[in-house]
């Protein structure tokens, strides 16, 4: 994958934050880009941004925790331009309310979108990529799925579950001598409107309240703070194309977050308890 020119990238969660920087980058690299979101209007802006570069790109809308909506947009993008290349499994959500108390309807839409979505996209166009004999999956977790995150357990959850699922997946393919790499992202902090941005889908019912748990709520402002003075998202998408095209597993895009998991894993040998570092 070291010459990205005149490839096909699908992008879930494509209409704002790192998906929106994954197809910038990946434009520039003179790829062909698929956008995929709930977000048509954002779709639309990043669409008409990027074909007016010279970009060929399809928008479709898809809910990336829905196996048929994730199945449909590959058979769109193939439709379109007949094969894909790399896949960014990228939607994704934090959640809201407190995870032990509230509906446990907010679990569903988390583990959906950040887990569901990653699986469903894996077995939608690992397929494809094997027909082609290449490919590069790129799943977008967190520096929360390597190490414990109190006060926001449903995210931390799911991310960590991504990076469990991503690694499995690159030895299972290492191990069958497939061609197919794989790549996981696990960001810091990271200016985006990541939590601004977040809908509540109707078809959970109403709209669960706000938790009056304090950690949950000093978390959230937490998140809150740390992504309004995060780094610039142009520096993970270009740590990501590098990932793609020099076949690396790892994306850790904050260099001072990379010894926190290091020290937990220490504490796990030494069979020592949790300890809180935030």
């Amino acid at each position: 994958m070291q010459e990205l020119m005149g490839k096909v990238a699908v992008i879930t969660g494509g209409a704002s934050g790192i998906g929106r920087e994954f197809a910038r980058a990946f434009a520039a690299e003179g790829m062909k880009v698929v956008l995929a979101d709930i977000d048509e209007a954002g779709m639309k802006a990043v669409s008409d941004e990027l074909t007016s570069g010279g970009t060929e790109v399809l928008t479709v809308v898809c809910d990336s925790g829905l196996e048929q909506s994730v199945e449909s947009l590959a058979e769109a993008a193939l439709d379109r331009f007949g094969a894909v290349h790399v896949l960014c499994n990228n939607a994704g959500v934090v959640g809201k309310g407190d995870p032990w108390t509230g509906p446990i309807s907010v679990w569903d839409w988390v583990v959906g979108i950040n887990l569901y979505g990653v699986i469903h996209g894996v077995r939608s166009f690992l397929p494809i990529m094997q027909r082609q004999g290449e490919g590069h999956i790129v799943n977008t977790a967190s520096v929360a799925g390597l190490m414990a995150v109190p006060g926001a357990a449903m995210y931390g959850v799911t991310k960590a579950a991504v990076v469990a699922l991503s690694e499995g997946l690159y030895l299972e393919l290492k191990v069958a001598g497939s061609p197919i790499n794989v790549t996981v992202v696990c960001p810091g902090f990271v200016r985006t409107n990541l939590m601004d941005s977040q809908v509540w889908p109707t078809q959970f019912g109403e709209e669960p309240p706000a938790s009056d748990n304090m950690l949950v709520q000093a978390m959230e402002t937490f998140f809150r703070d740390g992504v309004n003075n995060g780094i610039d998202v142009t520096e993970v998408a270009s740590q990501v194309v590098d990932a793609v095209r020099n076949d690396l597993f790892w994306v850790l895009t904050h260099e001072e977050m990379r010894q926190l998991p290091v020290e937990r894993m220490q504490r796990a040998a030494a069979q020592e308890n949790p300890v809180w570092t935030g």
